[in-house]
């Protein structure tokens, strides 16, 4: 019992030290091999961990009745899915979320191993903003042909992927500005996010602007401080008239502009909401004749649908928006109305408890972190109603946070 005790700070630590680099690596594509193979160790150390401890590390949080109802009510619509071997494989996926949230929430429950945890996230985010402008300033990728907008996707998958991710973390490092009392900590802060809001701009990201914008109200609500509330209301204005200079800039330098593959449009262009209100369209229709249960869990599920209706075959109708370019649509269609209805439950839950502790918490770093998650998600909110983005390591990063 002796040497079993003596071994389980150790292995305390060792699955601390992977989980930094578990999560440092999930945003950089290049590293996807990380987030994999260090998965199957962790499952390993934290099965000898249960077996060390004689217990197992899940914890009581706040949220634990609707995850656990949201999580079980996916779990009873995969037999009734329309692809069941592939919904049970996306609903692992969701369960391997859901393991990340408790192992987080269990292993750095003390104050040192959270702000370093923090301070891992708010890195990797100044990494991945600075490598953006370096690519948006030619320095870095192909050049864009005459044209073509220069497309930013830093060291992401995608630029869709990086509105997301920057849409979801920007919130946190303005927290730690906010919150942080030590000066270096709050120039960090403040100047990530001012990098990292930089990057957002450049990527020509209409959703990802207005979900930014929400969040500079939601952070002047929260917070309640004369000087945050006028900080705010500038940010707005330099943000709304920065978009429209780059916009402008982009379109008059170019003589014009040609769609590149996955290439967002500018402002005035509605030919992207063209193509997702036909999608939201389809999806609405679907949800009507499978409201109870769904079609089956996962983002590409859509595909059964349009394989098997005679316009894909025709290659025209919906088959030509494959996606639902919406995760709460895309939820109501993969798990029924009652799967939103839980879902929305959860976000709601986590923000209510998110900005609720930042009002009772007394360590900055606590209020970080809770006001951060509680304004990211209202991002979010706004940012996945154009773009389902809430999946793979998008997802394992919102469940860290």
């Amino acid at each position: 019992m002796k040497d079993r005790a003596a071994a389980l700070p150790n292995l305390d630590a060792i699955i601390r030290g992977l989980l930094y680099v578990y999560v440092f690596c999930l945003p950089f594509t290049r590293l996807l091999f990380v987030e994999r193979n260090g998965f199957l160790i962790l499952a390993v150390l934290l099965a000898l961990w249960c077996v060390v401890n004689r217990r197992h590390f899940f914890t009581r949080t706040p949220i634990d009745l609707p995850l656990i109802a949201f999580v079980g009510w996916v779990a009873l619509t995969v037999p009734f899915a329309v692809s069941p071997l592939y919904s049970l494989k996306e609903f692992a996926k969701l369960l391997q979320q859901g393991l990340i949230f408790y192992v987080v929430a269990y292993f750095f429950r003390d104050s040192l191993s959270a702000r370093r945890l923090l301070w891992a996230l708010v890195g990797g985010l100044a990494v991945v903003s600075a490598y953006g402008l370096f690519q948006f300033g030619g320095l870095s990728g192909p050049m864009p042909q005459e044209g073509e907008m220069m497309l930013v996707e830093s060291v992401t998958p995608g630029e869709v992927w990086l509105t997301t991710y920057l849409v979801m973390l920007v919130p946190l490092s303005l927290a730690l500005g906010l919150c942080e009392r030590r000066p270096a900590a709050q120039i960090a802060g403040m100047g990530t996010a001012g990098l990292a809001t930089l990057c957002l701009l450049l990527t020509y990201s209409r959703a990802g602007l207005l979900a930014l914008l929400c969040e500079a109200v939601a952070v002047a609500w929260f917070v309640r401080r004369r000087a945050v509330l006028i900080a705010m209301a500038l940010s707005v204005l330099v943000m709304v008239l920065g978009s429209a200079a780059l916009f402008q800039y982009d379109i008059t330098a170019r003589g014009g502009w040609k769609a590149r593959p996955g290439a967002a449009m500018p402002l005035a262009d509605t030919g992207t909401l063209a193509l997702r209100w036909e999608a939201w369209k389809f999806a609405a229709g679907e949800i009507s004749r499978h409201g109870l249960t769904g079609v089956g869990y996962g983002k590409d599920k859509q595909k059964e649908i349009y394989g098997r209706s005679l316009a894909a075959q025709e290659g025209a109708g919906p088959a030509r928006y494959p996606g639902t370019h919406n995760t709460f649509l895309d939820i109501a269609l993969g798990t029924g109305l009652p799967g939103l209805a839980l879902f929305v439950w959860l976000m709601w839950r986590i923000a209510a408890t998110a900005v609720g502790g930042f009002r009772r918490a007394g360590n900055p770093a606590a209020q970080a972190v809770l006001l951060g998650l509680g304004v990211s998600v209202v991002g979010l909110a706004v940012r996945l109603s154009f773009d389902h983005m809430l999946i793979g390591t998008l997802a394992l990063q919102f469940w860290v946070l």
